[in-house]
C-alpha cells in the first residue's frame, strides 16, 4: 500500500469526516471497509503502516464505522473483565473452549493506569462497561466521597473524573452508559435517600444536577444498561424476607425513571427470601434471583424480556433446582456463554470468589478459576477505539 493511495483516503475520509462519494476510487472504500472490520488491537498496530493510515484509524468517522461493525457481531467479539488483585481480560472464544477442555479458564492481564495518587485495585468498583469504556470508583471502601474513573482497556487512555457537586459515598446509586441523543457518554449518580440526582456528561467534561425528575425511586448499587437505559431492582419487604421484586428504570435520553413491568411466576407467593438482580442477555434485559422454600430449598431462576417494554415477553430461560446449589450457597450469574444454555456463574455473592460453568443439561457445575484466580466483579466489553477523553476520537496518536 503506497502513501499516495493512503493520502488520498486521508483526503476523501480523515480530512472530510465523511463518508467515502461516489466518485471515489473503489479500492479506496474496500480498504477502509476491511479495516473497518478488524480488532482494535490490530488496528492500534497498523497506525505505523503510514500517517494516512494512522490518521485513519484516529477519525471519528472510522472509530463510528469500526464501533457499528463491532456491535453488529456483539456475541462473538465480547471479553469479559475480571478484576480481583488485578484487571484481566478473557476473550469470549477462550470461554468458549473451556466447555469442552478441563482447566481454568485463560486470561490476560491488564495494565491498569499509573495514577497520580495511590490506587489499590482490589478495591475499585466496575460501576459499568458501553462501547469498550468502563466506568471505575476508585477505592470504593472508604467513606469518602467517591472519585470517578473512565477507562479504555484496549488504548489504555483514561480520564479521572472531576469530583461531584455533592457528597457521593455509600448509600448513593451510580450508572454509565451511552445516549444517541445527544452522542454523548453519561455518568449517573443518585442519592437513595431523595436527596439528588447529578449528571457528567463527556463531551462538555462536567457534572450537572437534575431539578425536576418525573419520579423518584429508592434504589441502590449500580445500574445494567440496556436500550440506553440504566436498570435497578427495587425491592419489598415482608416480615423481613424480601418478595415481589421491581425493576426501576432511567432513560439517559429523556432523563427520567420509570418502572419496568415484571411477570412473577405462578407460584411466588410461595417463595420466601428473594435476592433479586438484574442483567443483560443477548442484549436483553434480565432478572435473576435465587429463592428459598420453607427457609430451607433454594434455586436460582433467570428470566429475560425479550421485547423491552412488553410485560408478556418475559420467559424464563434457566430454573436451576436446589440439589443442583451447594446448601447455604449464593450464586451470582455472569452470562450465557453457548447454544446449550451453559452458564459462567460466580460462586457468592461479596467478596472474592471462586467462578463456574454450570451445565443446565448434565446440571453440572465446574471451577474454571480457583484459589488465587478468585474475582471480586466483572463486567462484559468490548474492544474498541472510542475514547475516555472525548467520546470519539482516540488520542493515541
Amino acid at each position: 500500500m503506497s502513501d499516495a493511495l493512503c493520502s488520498r483516503r486521508q483526503k476523501q475520509v480523515v480530512l472530510s469526516g465523511t463518508a467515502p462519494s461516489s466518485e471515489s476510487v473503489d479500492l479506496d472504500g474496500v480498504i477502509v471497509d476491511i479495516l473497518s472490520r478488524l480488532p482494535a488491537k490490530s488496528l492500534l498496530r497498523f497506525r505505523c503502516v503510514c500517517k494516512a493510515w494512522r490518521a485513519l484509524i484516529s477519525d471519528p468517522y472510522f472509530i463510528r464505522k469500526h464501533l457499528n461493525c463491532i456491535n453488529t457481531k456483539i456475541s462473538t467479539s465480547y471479553s469479559l473483565l475480571i478484576r480481583s488483585e488485578i484487571f484481566r481480560s478473557a476473550e469470549y472464544e477462550a470461554i468458549l473452549k473451556c466447555l469442552s477442555h478441563d482447566g481454568p479458564l485463560p486470561s490476560r492481564r491488564l495494565d491498569f493506569p499509573v495514577l497520580d495518587r495511590l490506587v489499590c485495585i482490589s478495591k475499585i468498583l466496575i460501576v459499568g462497561s458501553c462501547n469498550g469504556l468502563i466506568c471505575l470508583i476508585l477505592d470504593f471502601v472508604t467513606e469518602e466521597s467517591f472519585t470517578f474513573m473512565i477507562w479504555n482497556p484496549c488504548t489504555g487512555e483514561y480520564q479521572v473524573l472531576p469530583q461531584p457537586p455533592v457528597h457521593a459515598s455509600r448509600g448513593c446509586f451510580f450508572g454509565f452508559g451511552y445516549d444517541s441523543t445527544s452522542d454523548d457518554y453519561k455518568v449517573i449518580v443518585g442519592s437513595s435517600r431523595y436527596e439528588f440526582v447529578v449528571v457528567f456528561m463527556l463531551k462538555k467534561g462536567s457534572w450537572r444536577k437534575l431539578e425536576r425528575l418525573n419520579r423518584y425511586f429508592e434504589v441502590n448499587w449500580h445500574g445494567c444498561l440496556v436500550n440506553e437505559a440504566l436498570h435497578w431492582v427495587l425491592t419489598q419487604e415482608e416480615d423481613g424476607w424480601l418478595i415481589a421484586p421491581r425493576i426501576v428504570s432511567f432513560d439517559l435520553g429523556e432523563e427520567k425513571f420509570h418502572e419496568i413491568p415484571f411477570s412473577y411466576p405462578p407460584d411466588a407467593n410461595d417463595r420466601q427470601g428473594l435476592f433479586p438482580d438484574v442483567g443483560i442477555l443477548c442484549n436483553c434485559l434480565t432478572l435473576e434471583f435465587q429463592t428459598m422454600y420453607g427457609g430451607v430449598d433454594s434455586n436460582i431462576s433467570i428470566w429475560v424480556m425479550k421485547d423491552y417494554g412488553v410485560k408478556e415477553s418475559w420467559t424464563e430461560v434457566l430454573n436451576i433446582p436446589p440439589e443442583d446449589l451447594d446448601e447455604g450457597e449464593l450464586y451470582t450469574c455472569i452470562a450465557c456463554i453457548s447454544e446449550n444454555g451453559e452458564i459462567l456463574m460466580q460462586l457468592g455473592v461479596t467478596g472474592a470468589c471462586p467462578m463456574a460453568l454450570y451445565n443446565p443439561r448434565e446440571k453440572t457445575y465446574r471451577i474454571v478459576m480457583h484459589d488465587h484466580d478468585t474475582v471480586d466483579c466483572t463486567a462484559p466489553y468490548i474492544e474498541t477505539l472510542v475514547s475516555p477523553l472525548t467520546g470519539s476520537t482516540s488520542a493515541c496518536v
